[in-house]
């Protein structure tokens, strides 16, 4: 081991410094900690920074397995007798790891949420909704399988699978690529064979939150979920120290049924953890991220947390020239298995490369500075532990103190620990100069050290006008709880009282309406708004497991509801699985719609009222959720079909839907839009657009018209007339003479005439053909070429005669011979040129084809 000490003389402090092996910089404290008191043996999940590439060789080499991999991070498996093994591979950066095991975090509930309008499909809903062919997964702390509200008519279970990640390996049940704990599928479920339950120390929390999203009421009839025909998943969590990892597994794990089935799914996490970076850029929240946005289809609500009523816990410094401080206690009972002064501190790279830190101590009777650490940078602390001894002003020695700081992304995070203390009664100071900024969450609580909260006035102790005190913003969970593409739930009171299952009246502290006490706020470390909306909490009734029930009944009636199968229940942890119940609604009617989309309508419609002050703001979100306004963002308004009145005999029509859609449902089965059709009708379309929404259009129905008397052609000389109708168009030899549309015409060259007549429904009839010769011409004479119209203003049509095929040499010659129009002419019969370049007076009109040529002759008009 290399050790550089440092001899400092400043402020007549000593001090002596270490710097640590690069591999336990690699683990950190918590890791460590982890490992020493575990058995080597035991398999753990852990995240690990580095090449992707090499870390799995080096996973292969000491027994572990690769669970999922994103670009820089791999979820894994590991003994823990050979992760020290894995620090000293070159591919691995560090690990990340937490010490904090994770918190788990209706009747009147579907009125205060409009769900019932909804389940009732109110207009303008086109239809009634009730999570029918969508999957709720719920990671919780288990169900009960038995409770009625959990099975449908038929008895049946409504769970789909259930993995119970705190179980042992089972080489049939066990599910991979996880390699822990075991499954059930519904068959099983049915026959009676799984074992699992809801963890008996958690009090039923799956349970009732499972009841919220999606209980049927099949029970009793009573406090029905937000979407009681939706499928279930279940993943009982395993609440370890790697239960962020664990989380991930559960969402892939659900993930990957639904997309197995074809189905849309929304996942609820009412549980969390209040330590980390609290910016969605760990490990765990990366993953989710990535399958949150690999296809539509997929939402995930969870808690913010049910910390606001805790001792204040968070801190933020804003770090200037002057030095400031916070004093943290020493804790007994640390989480990282023995006494310690132990926290983390989280900033972004550029807000801390600038600051300088150390750490000192304070004697609280009476107050008196002892001494501190030299100070020290990120460039010199980045990827290394630092160990200092912390030297009073008269040379005793108050503790021994390491920094790690590691870098993870644009992100550093620094550990301060202190194992080793001279007094449990000092208060030690983490002080800071320099530019910058940086949050620090600890509570004794979550395992780490308390802040003072309650810092003596200046005038007992002048230095304290330097102190930062901790505060109650940012108190959300993290990881998953600060992604943008995560539902974060708050939670206002839904009821403070009702009626117990004695009939009696029980009274709960709180306002109706108003946010719950412990709800907790954001915004993220990074400022990012967080919650998103908020929902009813406390309290609810849901459904409770069995035994629980029976319990409580016997000892404490007052929390369970008339009927005896449902309990009450409160918290974030409740009022999240409300929003998971809308989003599955939100799904049932748009089955492919990306998450975005999901948290946008939920947004964007949540309520504003006197409780909730102007939003969004970091304690409601945007609101209060309001499931029937959500789920009409994605109506799509009434289709007006375009189309005519009837339908010509023998003939067909184009009817146009109106807007792009991905898929046309027409009631005659057709598929395109325009449709071509033929018959009477009704004729409807069902629309489908990219996020799986329908629309419907009005519907339709035609007169078939029959179509006009065929016209005939009456001919006196070279003028022709037809039958009375509303529109006429004339042809020469198949082709429309342009400007013939009245009812008589003049021919001027010889050939077949024929004429199409068009009644007032656009029906439209055609003549047989009529052969008319003309012989003259008056102004012109008579001539080989067939030419119209004679006199022309704009353009003249002539006739190729038959033999004059390929490519033919049209020339316009003035009264003076000289040539001057000349174009060359690929394709016949019918062809037409432009005169908008000719002045007017008399011209011939010679065709060219080898030896061959014909004439004729036209008057231009101005």
């Amino acid at each position: 081991m290399h050790y550089r000490y440092l001899l400092t003389f400043l402020l007549s402090v000593a001090t002596f410094t270490c710097v640590l092996p690069q591999h336990d910089a690699k683990i950190g404290f918590p890791l460590n900690a982890y490992l020493r008191q575990h058995d080597p043996s035991e398999l753990m999940d852990l995240f690990i920074r580095g090449d992707e590439d090499g870390i799995r060789a080096a996973l292969v080499a000491v027994g572990g397995h690769m669970k999922m991999i994103r670009p820089g991070v791999v979820s894994a498996r590991v003994p823990v007798g050979k992760v020290r093994t894995l620090a000293a591979s070159d591919a691995v950066d560090h690990f990340e790891f937490s010490m904090d095991r994770g918190f788990l975090l209706n009747d009147s509930m579907r009125v205060k949420n409009f769900v019932n309008e909804v389940q009732a499909g109110l207009a303008p809903l086109p239809q009634a909704y009730n999570g029918e062919g969508v999957i709720i997964g719920i990671i919780d702390s288990g169900l009960d399988h038995q409770h009625p509200d959990f099975r449908d008519e038929n008895g049946n279970t409504r769970i789909l699978k259930y993995w119970d990640q705190t179980l042992p390996f089972n080489a049939q049940t066990t599910p991979q690529p996880f390699g822990y704990g075991q499954v059930w599928d519904s068959t099983a479920i049915n026959a009676g064979s799984m074992t699992s339950i809801d963890q008996p120390a958690y009090y039923g929390h799956g349970t009732t939150v499972a009841g919220t999203a999606v209980g049927n009421g099949l029970a009793n009839g009573m406090n029905k979920g937000v979407a009681p025909k939706a499928d279930i998943i279940v993943v009982s969590a395993a609440f370890s120290g790697d239960f962020r990892a664990r989380v991930a597994d559960g969402v892939k794990y659900i993930f990957d049924e639904a997309a197995a089935l074809g189905r849309p799914v929304v996942i609820n996490a009412s549980l969390g953890s209040y330590l980390g970076s609290h910016d969605g850029q760990d490990a765990a929240g990366l993953f989710i991220d990535d399958m949150l946005a690999e296809q539509g289809g997929r939402v995930m609500v969870c808690a913010a947390g049910n910390s606001n009523a805790f001792a204040d816990y968070h801190m933020q410094t804003d770090v200037g020239t002057d030095t400031t401080f916070t004093w943290f206690r020493y804790n007994s009972a640390s989480g990282l298995g023995y006494g310690a002064v132990y926290f983390e501190l989280w900033a972004d790279t550029a807000d801390f490369n600038d600051v300088r830190y150390a750490v000192g101590a304070d004697k609280t009777s009476p107050y008196i500075y002892r001494g501190r650490t030299p100070f020290h940078s990120a460039a010199e602390n980045v990827g290394s532990i630092i160990t200092d001894t912390l030297v009073s002003l008269s040379g005793n020695r108050l503790g021994v103190v390491d920094l790690l700081l590691t870098p993870r992304g644009g992100q550093y995070l620094l550990q301060v620990h202190m194992q080793t203390v001279d007094s449990t009664a000092l208060r030690y100071r983490f002080m800071t100069t320099g530019s910058g900024k940086f949050d620090v969450w600890s509570s004794a609580q979550f395992g780490t050290s308390n802040m003072v909260t309650a810092p003596p006035t200046v005038a007992q102790y002048p230095p304290i006008v330097n102190y930062v005190l901790p505060d109650r913003n940012k108190h959300m969970v993290d990881s998953w709880a600060c992604s943008d593409r995560v539902i974060t739930v708050a939670n206002y009171y839904n009821e403070v009282s009702y009626i117990d299952y004695n009939g009696n009246a029980a009274v709960v502290p709180g306002v109706e309406g108003a946010i719950a006490a412990g709800s907790s706020k954001g915004p993220t470390r990074d400022e990012r708004q967080k919650p998103d909306v908020a929902s009813t909490g406390d309290i609810l009734m849901s459904a409770g497991p069995l035994t629980t029930l029976s319990a409580l009944i016997a000892s404490e009636p007052f929390k369970v509801a008339p009927g005896g199968m449902h309990m009450r229940n409160g918290g974030t942890s409740m009022a999240s699985p409300v929003v998971a119940g809308a989003a599955a609604l939100y799904l049932q009617k748009c089955p492919n719609a990306p998450h975005s989309e999901v948290i946008q309508a939920i947004r964007n419609t949540a309520r504003m009222d006197d409780f909730t002050g102007e939003v969004p703001n970091n304690h409601w979100g945007f609101g209060k959720l309001d499931v029937f306004a959500a789920l009409l963002t994605s109506n799509i308004e009434p289709l007006p079909l375009t189309a005519p009145a009837g339908i010509c005999a023998g003939g067909t029509i184009e009817v146009d839907v109106p807007g792009e859609f991905e898929t046309y449902a027409w009631s005659n089965g057709g598929s395109l839009d325009p449709l071509e059709y033929a018959e009477e009708g009704p004729l409807s379309v069902v629309v489908t657009n990219a996020s799986g929404c329908t629309g419907r259009s009005d519907t339709l129905t035609f007169e078939l018209w029959p179509l006009p008397a065929q016209p005939l052609i009456d001919q006196v000389g070279v003028v022709l007339s037809t039958t009375a109708a509303e529109e006429f168009q004339w042809y020469l030899e198949g082709g429309p003479i342009p400007g013939a549309t009245d009812q008589s015409y003049e021919a001027v060259v010889s050939g077949n005439y024929s004429v199409a007549v068009t009644d007032a429904n656009g029906c439209t009839n055609t003549s047989d053909p009529l052969f008319v010769l003309v012989t003259d011409v008056e102004g012109v004479g008579a001539q080989d070429l067939a030419i119209w119209p004679i006199p022309a203003r704009d353009e003249l049509t002539f006739q190729l005669p038959r033999g004059f095929n390929g490519k033919v040499m049209l020339r316009v010659l003035d009264s003076n011979g000289r040539s001057v129009l000349e174009q060359g002419i690929l394709q016949g019969p019918l062809v037409t040129v432009g005169l908008q370049g000719l002045a007017a007076g008399a011209y011939s009109v010679r065709i060219e084809q080898g030896a061959s040529q014909m004439s004729g002759r036209f008057v231009k008009l101005p």
